[in-house]
């Protein structure tokens, strides 16, 4: 049967009101009918690979899109729902050529520029997807996700004011933007605006209740407040970020019939405590495994990655890496919950435990190894996880720790892992400080020399990071230098002196003011070691 063009134009209209009224199988059947049609075939194509993604079919949106490039490979919108479907694959490459080539067709495409800008603010390249965001805010100046976005790059360069102005800009537009008034709180908690900051909290929590990231937001305001029931309280919903440990504890409730422990007796009973994502967080807060067999006469099991439990072996618990090693269990809880039902029935916090055992032999090969450097040693860490969320407000750039190092009255010695070594050839400094980034930990057990080096030096220098709270478990003497507003823990410490009688905090007065804690550093050392 032959059909004229007006009846493929009708064809065409009533797939695409199909498609907008979501009648996804009556429009398929409208495209393709019509993808046979030289005429409509390349809309045809177009439609069913949008529709394939909406039924998250990527494979086959991508044979349509690729169909259309076989007949006009400078087809807009076909470049653009490639570039789409590889972002949501999270395909970097593809995404980006596909969108470059989207914009070479039309370079006023915003989507494609959008994107372009969520990616190169993803790679910390900030002034790139700032000007992508700006350009689309000159076209399209209510647009609230350039907005948004342009206000997190903002606040990711350390720019608070600037993205506040953001964030209300967006408020302006639709005071119910759950996403520009929970970036606000973040920004109010970095600038120490604390009860401004719970203020956008518990808004984001009228539109959400169950908003995990504005709960732990508000942990974190409270801690700094010093209000700590309200702190562990709305700290328990990280539980709800840490995936594996979900698959755990269904598991548990699953198998064994387990329960969530809060406090009820278990003398006699078999708990699992599950180790948390940070390798800190388990060194410090394994105090309270302590306390739990202090408390009661149980049988505890210590849930912790195989290649960190060997640290951890005097700690009064056995050590599993599986649930295939234990029978039953008759409850569980996350082991930072355990100071949040400590401190509710003692209205105290947990002192140091020192539980780390020494292996003598490695001991003794790093005093061999280090037995050429003059006395006092100090060992640096002045970087910590680049993956970390705020870790730009973390890690120190190693230039600040130039001067410091140059000073002969003491030997440098760096702890640094994962190729940072670079920043200290980079600065130049290598003649100053001894780097054995390529002879430590090299095994299947972490930490291993590290201890052995750090029972044979004099001081530890660090930033934020588990090394801390090795060399502080340990008893070794520690510098701790931290931002003007540091992590939750630290505002406890700062007050209550309770964590680590070892430790002593050098805090920045301003955000990023690293030249202020260097001075402080040096003036420290000469207390310390009357140079």
């Amino acid at each position: 049967m032959e059909f004229n063009q007006s009846f493929f134009q009708q064809k065409l209209k009533s797939g695409i009101e199909f498609f907008n009224r979501n009648k996804l199988s009556e429009a398929i059947e409208c495209f393709r009918f019509l993808q046979n049609e030289k005429s409509t075939q390349i809309i045809a194509f177009l439609y069913l690979g949008i529709i394939e993604i909406k039924k998250n079919n990527n494979e086959n949106a991508k044979k349509f899109f690729f169909k259309i490039l076989e007949i006009d490979k400078n087809h807009e919108f076909a470049n653009l729902n490639l570039g789409l479907v590889f972002f949501q694959e999270k395909k970097v490459k593809k995404t980006i050529d596909y969108f470059n080539k989207t914009l070479s067709i039309n370079q006023e495409n915003l989507l494609a520029k959008y994107h372009l800008g969520l990616i190169e603010m993803m790679n910390k390249e900030y002034e790139n997807a700032k000007k992508k965001f700006e350009d689309i805010l000159l076209k399209e100046p209510k647009n609230l996700n350039a907005l948004n976005n342009l206000g997190i790059c903002y606040f990711k360069q350390i720019n608070f004011k600037k993205a506040i102005n953001l964030f209300k800009q967006c408020l302006n537009i639709n005071n119910k933007n759950k996403q520009a008034i929970l970036n606000l709180a973040n920004c109010l908690l970095q600038t120490k605006d604390f009860e401004n900051s719970i203020i956008n909290y518990n808004k984001v929590l009228d539109i959400d209740k169950d908003h995990t990231i504005a709960k732990i937001g508000l942990s974190k305001s409270y801690f700094a407040l010093h209000n700590y029931e309200k702190g562990f309280y709305f700290f328990e919903a990280r539980k709800k970020t840490q995936l594996d440990n979900l698959k755990i504890t269904n598991k548990l409730v699953k198998d064994f019939n387990c329960k969530e422990w809060f406090n009820e007796k278990i003398d006699n009973k078999k708990i699992l405590i599950l180790s948390e994502q940070g390798i800190g967080d388990n060194l410090q807060f394994a105090r309270y495994i302590f306390w739990l067999k202090e408390k009661f006469n149980c049988e505890i099991f210590f849930y912790i990655n195989k290649k960190i439990s060997h640290i951890f072996q005097n700690c009064p618990c056995k050590i599993i890496n599986n649930l295939d090693q234990v029978n039953n269990i008759d409850f569980y809880q996350y082991l930072l919950t355990l100071p949040y039902i400590q401190y509710k029935i003692e209205n105290k916090f947990k002192r140091c435990i020192s539980f780390i055992s020494n292996d003598i032999s490695n001991d003794l090969k790093w005093k061999k190894k280090l037995e050429n450097l003059k006395r006092p040693i100090i060992a640096i860490q002045w970087k910590g996880n680049e993956k970390f969320l705020d870790d730009q407000q973390r890690s120190i750039p190693f230039k600040f720790f130039g001067n410091l190092i140059k000073n002969k009255n003491y030997s440098f010695l760096s702890l640094q892992k994962d190729n940072f070594s670079k920043d200290i050839k980079s600065n130049n400094l290598q003649e100053f400080i001894t780097d054995f980034s390529e002879e430590i930990d090299l095994g299947d057990k972490s930490f291993v020399d590290t201890i052995s080096i750090l029972n044979n030096i004099d001081l530890l220098i660090s930033v934020d990071t588990s090394m801390t709270h090795l060399a502080s478990t340990m008893g070794v003497k520690t510098l701790l230098l931290l931002n003007s507003n540091p992590d939750w823990r630290w505002h406890i410490e700062l007050k209550e002196k309770c964590f680590y009688e070892n430790l002593e905090i050098i805090e920045a007065v301003k955000i990023n003011d690293w030249e202020s804690v260097s001075l402080k550093i040096n003036n420290k050392l000469k207390e310390l070691f009357k140079r």
